[in-house]
């Protein structure tokens, strides 16, 4: 990773090729979603736009691909910069640093309806989805969160709303890393962070089996993971599509071209019922992760 001292304020330093191809996927898709839905009235009146960044840095990410270093924009400067531009920006950020270089954006856009929150996110999330009528307003959500962070309970308050897109980057490395090969070695803590993250405690059953071997004293070791990274992705889609009324399938990033384990998988979740909706917010997102 980084050290946190040797970064610049607005700097989030950390990232490789994936970094580009989600920024790019997120703002590709802030742009269609506010030109579809700019001049679409509610009554006469359009819809209140609103660009939620679960876990927003810094507003800058330094970046290494094939060795290079190079520094890019994140989430939330890409976000205010998009045109049409949203009625509001809310910023999420629990770190202070970080916070800081969240101000300075938001004094570098005077213009903006710029909310920053510090907090954490789970906890700012669902304040933000109590806050507004979502009658008359509509989200995009970005959520790349820090590790297993983010709460399977955040999710059921923001698919309550029915009215926010969410993009989401699964930690899939992360969550196979926390679960030991052997069910003996996962201590409590570890256990309770993947059943948040899933909202289950399913996957004990689902991704361990007793093991075929014993052990040198004839006595057997326990249950074993056995499932894939494909099978753990299945499960989490899975999860997903019984939270949401349509979800993409997600598109896998790896840390280098030549892949190998992946990484994260950016998912797109659809919170609104609407067949209408769904059918315009899939046919957007899919051309654009086609695209990609």
């Amino acid at each position: 990773m980084f050290e946190e001292e040797n970064v610049p304020n607005d700097q989030h330093s950390f990232g490789g090729s994936w970094t580009l191809i989600k920024l790019a996927t997120l703002e590709k898709y802030l742009k269609a979603f506010n030109v579809a839905l700019k001049d679409k009235p509610l009554k006469n009146k359009p819809f209140t736009r609103i660009y939620i960044d679960g876990f927003a840095g810094t507003g800058r990410c330094d970046i290494t691909i094939s060795g290079e270093k190079t520094t890019v924009d994140g989430s939330a400067r890409r976000a205010l910069l998009v045109n049409p531009g949203f009625d509001k920006f809310c910023f999420i950020e629990l770190e202070t640093k970080k916070m800081a270089a969240l101000k300075l954006l938001q004094e570098e856009y005077p213009d903006k309806a710029i909310e920053i929150i510090q907090s954490d996110a789970n906890l700012a999330l669902k304040q933000v989805c109590k806050a507004y009528n979502w009658k008359n307003t509509r989200a995009v959500l970005f959520l790349d969160p820090y590790g297993l962070q983010l709460q399977w309970s955040t999710l059921e308050q923001i698919a309550e709303t029915k009215a926010i897109d969410v993009w989401y980057l699964f930690p899939l490395a992360g969550l196979y890393r926390q679960m030991a090969k052997n069910a003996n070695a996962l201590d409590v803590d570890k256990e309770n962070a993947i059943t948040r993250i899933l909202g289950t405690d399913e996957w004990k059953q689902v991704f361990y089996k007793p093991s075929p071997q014993d052990d040198l004293f004839g006595y057997n070791s326990g249950n074993v993971r056995d499932a894939s990274h494909k099978e753990i992705l299945q499960f989490v889609s899975h999860r997903l599509n019984t939270l949401f009324p349509a979800v993409l399938e997600p598109k896998i990033l790896y840390k280098n071209k030549d892949r190998g384990a992946p990484l994260f998988a950016l998912y797109f979740g659809i919170s609104n019922p609407g067949q209408k909706a769904i059918v315009a917010a899939k046919n957007i997102a899919n051309h654009i992760l086609n695209s990609i």
